[in-house]
């Protein structure tokens, strides 16, 4: 389905800063002081946009004069944007510059009367004089504007214009005038920049009304360079769905484009048309070369100037000529037919090749300049000389993305060349290793089906069972299949016959991976083999994996300390053997290890490993997955700026698509946990869409996220589908797995109340509420040993669930097992299940009547408090309303104190450091042992001080030896 783009565009993305600056001179007009403001910018940039922000902004108490110039060509109007500004001001209650007023008009001329009427109505009310466009003012204007902007320092008079940056020097007065005011103090100077990459991905959002796959925005920013008008003039009338720019153009965004260029002479027309088929910055000699016998070689600097006097073409530092926008290019080459297109290319090709001296190999740039032109002038046989030689040099210089695209074209050149089946399978590894350091997984998963297929496995069984491995991992990260334990079984059996070997090693570790996830024999046996054969090889590939499955063993036996010594080992391994893949997956089992996903010390070692990855160079899909589980960390504890921050950061590039499934699922949670619910919804189809099979992908959290998304927009049957298809689902429980029941008694609890309103029978929905109970009478929980924390969280849902149903129920005195659930989800650091159980806890202690109103003030003063902390608005709008019915006070009052945590008072990771701290070790060793930031070391040493009184660290260790007689 095609959505249209709103004609108006969106609203103002990715202007904070510009717009605060413009705000801060509004106030500085308000304050009595006159201030200038000239922001300059490509057109299309988003100039008038800002500007009409800050209008919109300003307040009633600011009167707001705007005016544009227009581009007249024939037709001069004196004065003529000043005109438009002063048009409305009638109302003022005197006469206004350039009325009709006769008397008036015999003034017009003079500067005098413009500033004396600003100075009187500024002295009533602050104004803004807004000025659109002001590269077409006529010199009158300027002046006038010069003379206003010269004037007193202390009138409340603001002046905005906006000027394009591409201003020709043909334009001399503008020219002047703006080095003339910019030696004025109180004259403030901005050049909106295009857009970056997220910024452009919102717009694309807002215009299409979900937020648009990711290789579409990686193409639209390609086209547009962050240019606002352009993107939208790009996806007007798009499908959703599309994943790339079409072929064509529309004619508003040709007709902007190319504006400028229509108005340069016939010749520098042709000599850029020549130049976009060049496809990269030439200098004047290069031109003349290809262009001798169309341009003579004398006027070829002459009229590349020309071109960049009209801001067609950038005259760039090293000398060389090049477009100024990106779309330029493409549309000029596309204005050719394809006889002329070849023309020009074999042009290119020929002059280049008579450029090399007998016997050289050339330049990277040439390589890749001959490679080009050679293929899109359909010579093949050159062309794939001259491709596979720049693949090559691209490899050399490490430009991973250049060699991806050129050892794919060479694969294409192969049915155009007959090539033989080894040439091709020497191919595809390359394509291959350039995908894997790019990060482009689909392309990598491309190049291992066909090197599968192209690879013999009774020749070759150890190389085919490397390549088994790798593709199910691809498979999994791509959205294609989650792990494949038949495919991991043909992998051990092919390697079987070299049991000595690493690829060996690696199929047993990834076949006891894929057995562990499914929930099938062999894993403890299998683990412990791969180790020991992996330990034989030395490997880093083979070590981390087989590391990473025992570490999995050991924790599923509840070996939580075994199981992170482990995994941080294999985290080290995957790094030496520069597998990222790896890397996730052993950072995953290590915080897995340490604490509940729901937890600080769970985020900290994501964000560390996160960091870790960009300092080894990593691709962005796996910075990104590893970004978007840190957001779902953070947002499950309730810091959800944090969060914002995080999935901020895994969309800044194109994520890969688990890097985006993950980052779309915590962004539709935080939606609709803060009431955004349509934008909720957008994300869980983006989701969806991006890994069709989302009931095999255990490690995603879909069921319990659907299921809550829906609670949150009021469809409770939909939301009992949604966690009742992920407590049925065969095999072990999804991520988010203690969630799922009491999101289905939430279901039905909201069922029974719909249906009470509607005056409909209950009994049907008392009965699923009793076999759901009954069936299930506790909450799923994830294997292996439960951290202190795990333990309370768990506790937590349990008394969650066992609220629900009461309230389907409508137990009398379920308002003590509402505070009962407040208080275990701020003791399990469930913030947002917290702030709910206040809502349902205060509900209750009303419906008791008037006794209970005092506890009932208390519990709904504490979630509301919460609730506005995380901008939960579902639970805010309905405590205020409790509040306003029940005529309670919002005066917040402090909360309860917090419950120690065991004996000492001391979490279970407090007690963990301060044996560090016992041992005399430092924040930096501390932090390294237990893989978490030495600002979160510092942070839990802080709170060990406040609770144990002692005045610093040392303190502390000889109090700690004193009390245990050490």
């Amino acid at each position: 389905m095609a959505t249209r783009a709103n004609a108006n565009g969106p609203a103002l993305v990715g202007r904070e800063d510009e717009l605060a600056e413009l705000q801060g001179m509004v106030d500085a007009v308000r304050a009595g002081a006159s201030r200038t403001f000239i922001v300059s910018g490509d057109a299309g940039v988003g100039k008038t946009a800002l500007v009409g922000q800050m209008c919109a902004t300003a307040g009633q108490d600011v009167l707001v004069l705007n005016g544009a110039a227009l581009p007249l060509t024939s037709l001069k109007v004196p004065f003529q944007p000043l005109r438009s500004a002063f048009h409305h001001a009638a109302q003022l209650g005197t006469p206004a510059p350039f009325s009709s007023n006769a008397m008036v008009e015999a003034r017009v001329d003079n500067p005098l009367f413009v500033d004396e009427w600003l100075t009187r109505i500024s002295s009533s009310r602050p104004v803004l004089l807004v000025i659109d466009d002001l590269q077409w003012s006529d010199p009158e204007t300027l002046d006038i504007l010069m003379f206003l902007i010269a004037g007193p320092s202390d009138r409340p008079l603001g002046i905005v214009a906006t000027v394009r940056s591409d201003i020709s020097v043909e334009n001399q007065p503008l020219e002047r005038w703006m080095t003339d005011v910019r030696r004025l103090p109180s004259v403030e100077l901005v050049t909106l920049q295009p857009l970056d990459r997220p910024a452009t991905a919102t717009q694309m959002s807002r215009l299409l009304g979900m937020p648009p796959p990711q290789s579409l925005v990686t193409d639209v920013f390609a086209h547009s360079a962050g240019n606002p008008y352009f993107t939208r003039l790009l996806i007007e009338g798009m499908s959703t769905n599309g994943r790339r720019v079409g072929d064509g153009f529309p004619p508003d965004l040709r007709a902007a484009v190319l504006r400028s260029w229509k108005g340069l002479p016939k010749a520098a027309q042709q000599l850029t048309r020549i130049l976009a088929i060049a496809g990269r910055s030439v200098d004047a000699a290069e031109l003349r070369t290809v262009a001798d016998g169309t341009i003579p070689q004398e006027e070829v600097l002459p009229t590349l100037q020309t071109a960049a006097t009209a801001g067609i073409v950038d005259l760039l530092p090293e000398g060389t000529y090049w477009f100024h926008h990106p779309l330029i290019p493409e549309m000029l080459e596309q204005s050719m037919d394809g006889e002329e297109r070849r023309y020009w290319h074999s042009a290119f090709a020929d002059a280049y090749e008579n450029s090399l001296p007998h016997g050289s190999a050339g330049t990277p740039g040439m390589i890749a300049s001959l490679a080009e032109h050679h293929y899109h002038a359909e010579r093949w046989a050159s062309a794939y000389q001259w491709t596979v030689r720049a693949a090559t040099e691209h490899v050399h210089v490490r430009n991973w993305a250049d060699a991806l695209r050129m050892f794919r074209r060479a694969v294409e050149l192969k049915d155009k060349m007959g090539m033989v089946p080894e040439t091709l399978h020497e191919l595809w590894k390359q394509v291959r290793n350039a995908a894997f350091h790019c990060g482009n997984q689909q392309a990598e998963l491309e190049a291992l089906d066909s090197l599968i297929r192209l690879t013999d496995p009774t020749v070759e069984p150890l190389e085919t069972a490397a390549l088994l491995v790798r593709r199910m991992h691809l498979a999994m990260s791509t959205g294609r299949s989650f792990f494949d334990l038949t495919e991991m079984e043909r992998a051990v059996q092919l390697s079987a016959a070299h049991p000595q070997s690493w690829q060996h090693a690696l199929a047993l570790a990834e076949y006891t991976h894929a057995a562990l996830w499914l929930d099938r024999d062999g894993g403890a046996e299998g683990a412990a083999h791969a180790l020991s054969l992996a330990r034989l090889t030395k490997n880093p590939t083979a070590m981390s994996y087989a590391l990473t499955a025992a570490a999995m063993v050991e924790l599923f036996a509840g070996h939580a300390k075994e199981a992170f010594s482990l995994a941080k080992a294999a985290a080290a391994e995957a790094l030496l053997a520069r597998d990222y893949w790896g890397y996730l997956h052993a950072v995953a089992w290590l915080a897995n290890s340490q604490e509940s996903w729901i937890s600080q010390e769970y985020a900290d070692v994501l964000h560390t490993a996160r960091e870790e990855l960009a300092r080894h160079g990593a691709p962005h899909s796996y910075i990104s997955k590893i970004a978007a589980d840190e957001a779902a960390s953070f947002l499950g504890i309730g810091s959800w700026r944090e969060a914002q921050t995080a999935l901020r950061f895994a969309i800044s590039l194109d994520p890969g698509p688990m890097g985006d499934v993950s980052a779309r699922l915590t962004a539709a949670r935080l939606d609709a946990l803060q009431g955004r619910t349509e934008d909720a919804f957008v994300h869980l189809a983006r989701a969806e869409e991006v890994n069709g099979n989302t009931e095999d992908y255990l490690n995603l959290d879909f069921a319990a996220i659907r299921s809550e998304v829906n609670a949150l927009a009021s469809r409770p049957e939909a939301s009992l589908e949604a966690a009742m298809a992920g407590i049925l689902r065969p095999g072990p429980p999804p991520t988010m797995c203690e969630w799922l029941l009491p999101l289905a008694a939430r279901a039905l609890a909201d069922l029974v109340q719909k249906a009470k309103d509607e005056g409909k029978p209950i009994a049907g929905l008392l009965a699923e509420v009793a076999q759901l109970e009954e069936r299930f009478p506790h909450v799923f929980n994830e294997p292996g040993e439960r951290s202190e924390l795990y333990q309370r969280q768990v506790l937590a849902f349990g008394s969650l669930y066992a609220a629900e149903l009461g309230r389907a129920r409508d137990d009398r005195g379920n308002a003590d097992a509402w505070i009962h659930t407040a208080n275990a989800c701020r003791e399990a650091c469930l913030a947002w299940e917290q702030a709910y159980a206040c809502q349902r806890a205060a509900e209750a202690l009303l419906l008791q009547g008037h006794s209970a109103k005092a506890q009932a003030s208390e519990i709904l003063r504490r979630g509301l408090q919460l609730a506005r902390d995380l901008q939960a608005v579902p639970v805010q709008r309905s405590l205020e309303q409790l509040a306003d019915q029940a005529r309670i006070s919002l005066t917040p009052v402090a909360g309860p104190p917090a419950v120690g945590r065991n004996r000492d008072g001391l979490t279970a990771r407090e007690a963990t450091i301060l044996d560090y701290v016992v041992a005399g070790r430092t924040y930096k060793e501390i932090a390294e042992s237990l893989f978490i930031s030495e600002k979160t070391v510092s942070s839990h040493i802080s709170s060990l001080l406040r609770k144990t009184g002692a005045s610093n660290k040392f303190d502390l260790a000889r109090r700690e030896r004193k009390k245990t007689g050490g």
